[in-house]
């Protein structure tokens, strides 16, 4: 999922989300593996990015629009394919990946709203509320573009961790619409599939060199537009 707030290292904050909050993804059940302070700093490091991010697919590409395999491979062999998904998720400046985001089928995701770092291997959609938002929507694989989409106000799902215990966790606003975006990605379907018509599709500005990032998601349709005119 595309950038929604500030990005690591970055000096200046996003003027869309600038308001202290509370955590927007929180584990209720079970204690999971983490991307934890330290894994992040290592992670995050402008050498470890360069050698381990890879280009994001783009929409259109078969890996995007097919349901990802559940894991068969242990720890060892995931820990090395987190790294890369998340180095390829701070390049492209995320706040989400997938694998198959990478080109690798497998059903497996980051989460990261608030510095999170919840990896759920496995992700299954327990409950989503009633209630819904309709919130602008952004994509690392649908670049220059975002979406307005109604999404759950609030969402629960259930996945494993990397070491195979089993966890669930719960997200509210942005936390769950990132959470089901990615959830989404495992079974093949883009945000782009879930939009009512093309016309709730707009293009994003390009960012000029030394330009704030700016977020493309979980903002109001009258939030982007004040954001887009300028």
């Amino acid at each position: 999922m595309e950038s929604q707030g500030p990005i690591y290292g970055q000096d200046e904050p996003d003027e869309l989300d600038s308001q202290p909050h509370d955590p927007r993804v929180v584990v209720t059940k079970g204690s999971p593996w983490l991307i934890d302070r330290g894994r992040r700093e290592r992670w995050s490091a402008p050498e470890f990015v360069t050698a381990h991010a890879v280009d994001v697919r783009q929409v259109g590409d078969p890996v995007l629009h097919a349901p990802g395999k559940k894991p068969r491979i242990d720890k060892k062999e995931l820990e090395p394919l987190v790294q890369r998904m998340f180095a390829s998720m701070v390049e492209a400046r995320g706040i989400g990946i997938a694998a198959q985001q990478i080109g690798v089928p497998l059903r497996v995701v980051i989460i990261d709203v608030d510095d999170v770092g919840i990896v759920a291997v496995n992700p299954e959609v327990e409950f989503q509320s009633a209630d819904v938002d309709e919130m602008s929507e952004g994509c690392l694989s649908v670049r220059g573009l975002y979406g307005m989409l109604e999404r759950p106000l609030i969402a629960r799902v259930s996945a494993v961790d990397i070491t195979g215990k089993k966890f669930t966790f719960e997200g509210e606003g942005l936390g769950a619409q990132c959470m089901l975006h990615e959830t989404d990605h495992t079974t093949g379907v883009l945000y782009v599939d879930r939009l009512r018509s093309r016309k709730d599709l707009f293009p994003v500005e390009p960012e000029e060199p030394g330009e704030p990032h700016h977020s493309v998601s979980g903002h109001t349709r009258e939030e982007m537009e004040r954001a887009t005119s300028r």
